[in-house]
């Protein structure tokens, strides 16, 4: 570990990922006509923020700081302020600037909820690209993502832990190829991480900026969730809502021309073709869900399976994702 220090601030980086932000900081991206995207998942409460934070403030000092009448611009919480801020920076060949994608994913559970969130990361990425930004995002899951943001674009994925016992926390981190790997046997098998890796990077609580940019931060973070838009709760609840009304009409025996007339008679309509998918997709869902429970009863639970605590790796090819 090496001491940095940021607006006053001191605190460690593990030295080899500070050695390879060295080599992207201070304009090089620009100058190279590049950009970097990473991935930092971990599960609630892990730290993964904090360690963004960490390692975009090291890159671009000026991320922490808000820009006229903006507060912390650059570190986003809604895919259309991170889409905003991505068009609105740019590198410089004396100055590497950085965004981030705090929280990504947040309050979206629905396929087309993550579908839009994700084609509209495509379309940020791509100006990042244009731009030469260092882009963090940060998300519950790496597998919340979609394959070209995954494995395609993304230089390394940064998979934050804290220790049960200790509760210290650290990173495993995997350059590009083990990240395409760790993909391709997560999305078949359960959203694990059985692949090995050869790193434990440490890291401390500590905000870049200190006390001051610690409140200020929490507190936008804390607005954004009051006041940001849940997409499951405000855009498709009313479709669960009628989605169950529907299935229960039809669990007792309603037919699918009697519910039909029935809705029709309180100026709601709905095709044939949908009431029909909305059952079968119901009916579907609970025969999956019998045969799930039935597998689990049978199984024996596994301690510790695709526990990242089980491992060990004390070093990492930095250069892997570099070559790529």
């Amino acid at each position: 570990m090496v001491m940095v220090t940021v607006s006053g601030q001191e605190y460690s980086i593990e030295k080899r990922l500070k050695g390879r932000w060295d080599k992207l900081k201070d304009g090089k991206v620009a100058v190279i006509d590049e950009d970097r995207f990473y991935i930092v998942d971990g599960h609630e409460g892990a730290g993964k923020s904090l360690f963004t934070l960490q390692q975009a403030a090291y890159i671009d000092p000026t991320i922490i700081e808000d820009e006229d009448d903006k507060i912390l611009p650059r570190i986003c919480f809604s895919v259309d302020e991170f889409l905003d801020a991505i068009r609105n920076t740019r590198s410089t060949k004396t100055h590497t600037k950085a965004v981030v994608f705090d929280e990504a994913f947040r309050g979206m559970s629905s396929k087309s909820s993550l579908s839009k969130v994700n084609k509209k990361l495509v379309e940020a990425l791509m100006e990042a690209r244009q731009n030469n930004l260092i882009v963090f995002l940060v998300s519950p899951s790496f597998y919340m993502l979609e394959f070209y943001q995954a494995v395609l674009r993304s230089k390394a994925l940064f998979h934050v832990v804290k220790e049960k016992n200790s509760r210290l926390r650290y990173v495993r981190i995997f350059n590009y190829k083990k990240k395409a790997t760790l993909y391709q046997i997560g999305v078949r098998k359960g959203w694990g991480y059985p692949v090995k890796t050869q790193v434990r990077a440490r890291f401390f609580q500590k905000y870049p900026g200190g006390d001051e940019f610690e409140a200020k931060y929490r507190k936008k973070k804390r607005y954004s969730f009051k006041g940001g838009t849940d997409d499951e709760s405000n855009t498709h609840r009313w479709k669960k809502q009628r989605n169950a009304l529907l299935n229960i009409l039809h669990n007792d025996g309603k037919t699918y021309k009697e519910m039909i007339k029935l809705m029709n008679e309180h100026d709601t309509h709905i095709s044939l073709g949908v009431l029909s998918k909305i059952c079968t997709d119901s009916f579907e869902k609970e025969a999956k869900n019998r045969r799930r429970d039935k597998r689990l009863a049978k199984e024996e639970t596994k301690e510790g399976e695709n526990n990242p605590d089980d491992y060990n790796y004390n070093d990492f090819d930095y250069e892997d994702d570099e070559k790529e």
